[in-house]
Protein backbone atom coordinates (compact mmCIF):
# COMPACT_ATOMS: atom_id res chain seq x y z
CA UNK A 1 0.00 0.00 0.00
CA UNK A 2 1.20 3.45 -1.11
CA UNK A 3 1.35 6.72 1.03
CA UNK A 4 -2.17 8.88 0.11
CA UNK A 5 -1.15 12.36 -1.55
CA UNK A 6 -3.88 15.43 -1.72
CA UNK A 7 -2.87 17.51 -4.85
CA UNK A 8 -4.56 20.20 -7.34
CA UNK A 9 -3.94 19.62 -11.14
CA UNK A 10 -4.85 21.47 -13.80
CA UNK A 11 -7.81 20.02 -15.60
CA UNK A 12 -5.97 19.53 -18.59
CA UNK A 13 -3.36 17.57 -17.23
CA UNK A 14 -6.22 16.03 -14.84
CA UNK A 15 -7.84 14.76 -18.22
CA UNK A 16 -4.85 13.72 -20.09
CA UNK A 17 -3.91 11.60 -17.28
CA UNK A 18 -7.51 10.23 -16.74
CA UNK A 19 -7.75 9.65 -20.56
CA UNK A 20 -4.14 7.43 -19.84
CA UNK A 21 -5.50 5.87 -17.66
CA UNK A 22 -8.72 4.56 -19.86
CA UNK A 23 -6.86 4.09 -22.69
CA UNK A 24 -4.34 1.24 -20.62
CA UNK A 25 -6.99 0.24 -18.45
CA UNK A 26 -4.80 1.16 -15.70
CA UNK A 27 -6.23 2.78 -12.29
CA UNK A 28 -5.53 6.44 -12.05
CA UNK A 29 -3.01 5.84 -9.49
CA UNK A 30 -1.01 3.93 -11.12
CA UNK A 31 -0.66 6.33 -14.36
CA UNK A 32 0.30 9.16 -11.75
CA UNK A 33 2.36 6.66 -9.83
CA UNK A 34 4.49 5.79 -13.41
CA UNK A 35 4.52 8.97 -14.78
CA UNK A 36 6.25 10.26 -11.32
CA UNK A 37 8.61 7.71 -11.55
CA UNK A 38 9.34 7.97 -15.05
CA UNK A 39 9.96 12.10 -14.74
CA UNK A 40 12.12 12.10 -10.94
CA UNK A 41 15.81 12.46 -10.94
CA UNK A 42 17.85 9.71 -10.12
CA UNK A 43 18.63 9.69 -6.62
CA UNK A 44 21.93 10.95 -5.50
CA UNK A 45 22.55 8.15 -2.78
CA UNK A 46 23.48 6.19 -5.70
CA UNK A 47 26.16 8.39 -6.01
CA UNK A 48 29.15 8.05 -3.57
CA UNK A 49 28.53 9.85 -0.40
CA UNK A 50 31.95 11.89 -1.27
CA UNK A 51 30.77 13.25 -4.66
CA UNK A 52 26.89 14.03 -3.76
CA UNK A 53 28.00 17.51 -3.11
CA UNK A 54 29.18 18.01 -6.63
CA UNK A 55 26.69 16.42 -8.15
CA UNK A 56 23.99 17.97 -6.20
CA UNK A 57 23.88 21.18 -8.53
CA UNK A 58 23.17 19.58 -11.70
CA UNK A 59 19.32 19.24 -10.24
CA UNK A 60 18.61 22.83 -10.60
CA UNK A 61 20.75 23.01 -13.77
CA UNK A 62 18.65 23.90 -17.49
CA UNK A 63 19.26 22.02 -20.08
CA UNK A 64 21.80 24.46 -21.90
CA UNK A 65 23.87 24.20 -18.62
CA UNK A 66 23.55 20.55 -18.28
CA UNK A 67 25.13 19.91 -22.30
CA UNK A 68 28.13 22.19 -21.63
CA UNK A 69 28.87 19.51 -18.46
CA UNK A 70 28.35 16.64 -20.68
CA UNK A 71 30.71 18.71 -22.95
CA UNK A 72 33.68 19.23 -20.14
CA UNK A 73 36.70 17.80 -20.72
CA UNK A 74 40.20 16.80 -18.58
CA UNK A 75 42.85 19.20 -20.19
CA UNK A 76 45.25 17.55 -22.14
CA UNK A 77 48.13 18.42 -19.48
CA UNK A 78 46.06 17.48 -16.64
CA UNK A 79 45.78 14.11 -17.71
CA UNK A 80 49.38 13.83 -18.88
CA UNK A 81 50.26 14.68 -15.33
CA UNK A 82 47.75 12.56 -14.00
CA UNK A 83 49.12 9.52 -16.49
CA UNK A 84 52.41 10.63 -15.53
CA UNK A 85 51.87 10.36 -11.66
CA UNK A 86 50.18 6.82 -12.27
CA UNK A 87 52.79 5.39 -14.12
CA UNK A 88 55.58 6.57 -11.85
CA UNK A 89 53.52 5.34 -8.85
CA UNK A 90 54.25 1.65 -10.34
CA UNK A 91 57.63 1.89 -10.65
CA UNK A 92 58.52 3.34 -7.04
CA UNK A 93 56.99 5.70 -4.28
CA UNK A 94 55.74 8.83 -4.81
CA UNK A 95 56.70 11.55 -2.49
CA UNK A 96 53.98 12.86 -0.17
CA UNK A 97 53.20 16.04 -2.51
CA UNK A 98 53.12 13.49 -5.52
CA UNK A 99 50.87 11.55 -3.81
CA UNK A 100 48.67 14.98 -2.90
CA UNK A 101 48.48 15.72 -6.68
CA UNK A 102 47.70 12.52 -7.71
CA UNK A 103 45.14 12.28 -5.29
CA UNK A 104 44.15 15.75 -6.14
CA UNK A 105 44.16 14.63 -10.05
CA UNK A 106 41.74 11.49 -9.53
CA UNK A 107 39.26 13.39 -7.23
CA UNK A 108 38.96 15.87 -10.32
CA UNK A 109 38.79 13.13 -12.83
CA UNK A 110 36.19 11.00 -10.71
CA UNK A 111 34.10 14.71 -10.45
CA UNK A 112 33.88 15.31 -13.76
CA UNK A 113 32.63 11.55 -14.61
CA UNK A 114 30.14 11.77 -12.62
CA UNK A 115 29.06 15.08 -13.65
CA UNK A 116 29.24 13.86 -16.75
CA UNK A 117 27.39 11.14 -16.31
CA UNK A 118 24.63 12.49 -14.34
CA UNK A 119 24.24 15.48 -16.39
CA UNK A 120 23.18 12.78 -19.41
CA UNK A 121 20.85 10.95 -17.43
CA UNK A 122 18.93 13.97 -16.67
CA UNK A 123 19.31 15.21 -20.33
CA UNK A 124 18.08 11.92 -21.05
CA UNK A 125 15.25 11.92 -18.55
CA UNK A 126 13.99 15.42 -19.75
CA UNK A 127 13.49 14.00 -23.12
CA UNK A 128 16.76 14.94 -25.07
CA UNK A 129 18.52 12.23 -27.25
CA UNK A 130 22.01 11.93 -26.33
CA UNK A 131 24.91 11.68 -28.45
CA UNK A 132 26.58 8.70 -29.89
CA UNK A 133 30.33 7.92 -28.41
CA UNK A 134 31.34 8.55 -32.09
CA UNK A 135 30.20 12.06 -32.29
CA UNK A 136 31.65 13.05 -29.57
CA UNK A 137 34.92 12.01 -30.65
CA UNK A 138 35.45 8.64 -28.98
CA UNK A 139 36.22 5.60 -30.61
CA UNK A 140 33.71 2.37 -29.96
Amino acid sequence: MGQPIIINLPDNLYKQLQRAAELSQQPLETIIAQSLAHSLPPLLEEIPLIYQPDIYPLLSMDDIELQQEMERVFSVDRWDEYEKLLTKKKLETLTPKEQTQLDALRREADVLTFRKGYAAVLLKRRGHSLPTLEALGHPE
